[in-house]
């Protein structure tokens, strides 16, 4: 047997892989960007078309917390949240950048909280939700690559992007109508929790402080420096910029999760930058200790939310409008 009828097969099977690949890989990108609800609807919009006069970034506490509609009635300025459930600071700096590449808000707010700059993998494994969007925007293949050196590689795959996103696309597509609708970007939650659900959430972390307390956490290196490129990308452009952890169940709990240092860190890096305001709604009584006013343990309801919206909204009129 010829070397070229040894070879044939492997070629054939090779030309039919890829082939099979591009059109499947075609498909999944017209249903990904057809998407008109859902999170991958929004996550394209804040890439691609949100040129608002207040940008928001942030993980699950952004989504849920800030509506641009009480925002904008406030403040008179158009408002986009374009928080994501589960996403940290690497992602908020990635949406930020291509943003800015864009557009150049006049008040930027970035929601955090001081365990994003603790030692976590996941925030970084997290990233491949921007992978359907690197063959578009090459800038976001640095992100990628924190979740392996490969990435780049694998992105010559048309199928690869959408790996992760098939099985929220499918529900999408069969139950679209059951699929939220946010307002610019805010997804309120629904429910309230109770004073013994909050007691009993006290008394765990009260607990578990006592058997971590000796426990000395590192911040993260790695994570203080998208921080950090996070405050410089809007110096560069002098951007008012407003860094909050907004409202929690317990007061200042952070300690009880031996995140204080890192809660130090992120108030003297804000420091460091004129144009930028640190605000803590940790220890705000109106919020602590208010049931209430939360869906769980970690997030406002849709009233508290409010409450919090108007809050921020007045503070943003009254110290910031007539500077931006």
């Amino acid at each position: 047997m010829s070397l070229a009828k040894f070879l044939i097969k492997p070629a054939c099977f090779l030309v039919v892989l890829i082939s099979l690949d591009y059109l499947v890989g075609t498909a999944f990108r017209k249903i990904y960007f057809s998407q008109r609800v859902g999170q991958f609807s929004q996550t394209t919009y804040a890439v691609d078309s949100a040129r608002h006069d207040i940008m928001i970034y942030g993980s699950s506490r952004a989504v849920r917390h800030y509506s641009p509609s009480i925002i904008s009635k406030i403040t008179g300025l158009t408002c986009y949240d374009s928080g994501r459930d589960g996403l940290m600071i690497p992602y908020s700096t990635a949406m930020e950048e291509i943003s800015l590449s864009r557009h150049t808000p006049k008040l930027i707010i970035l929601d955090i909280s001081p365990r994003e700059l603790g030692i976590d993998q996941s925030k970084y494994d997290k990233l491949s939700i921007l992978l359907p969007y690197c063959n578009k925007h090459p800038e976001l293949i640095k992100y990628v690559q924190e979740i392996s050196p490969f990435e780049p590689y694998k992105l010559l795959s048309q199928t690869y992007p959408f790996n992760s996103s098939v099985f929220i696309l499918a529900t999408n597509v069969l139950f679209a109508k059951t699929v939220k609708k946010d307002d610019n970007g805010y997804l309120p939650l629904e429910g309230q929790m109770t004073k013994p659900e909050v007691d009993d959430y006290s008394l765990r972390m009260n607990k578990r402080y006592l058997k971590i307390k000796k426990r000395k956490d590192i911040p993260e290196e790695k994570a203080i420096r998208y921080f950090k490129t996070f405050l410089e990308n809007s110096a560069k452009r002098h951007v008012k910029t407003l860094v909050v952890i907004s409202p929690t169940v317990l007061r200042n709990p952070f300690y009880l999760d031996n995140q204080a240092v890192e809660k130090e860190l992120l108030v003297k890096l804000t420091q460091q930058y004129p144009n930028v305001t640190f605000l803590d709604y940790s220890s705000d009584p109106h919020f602590n200790f208010r049931p209430e006013k939360f869906s769980d343990v970690f997030h406002l309801n849709k009233q508290g939310a409010e409450e919090f919206s108007n809050s921020i909204a007045h503070y943003i009129k009254a110290k910031l409008v007539n500077k931006i």
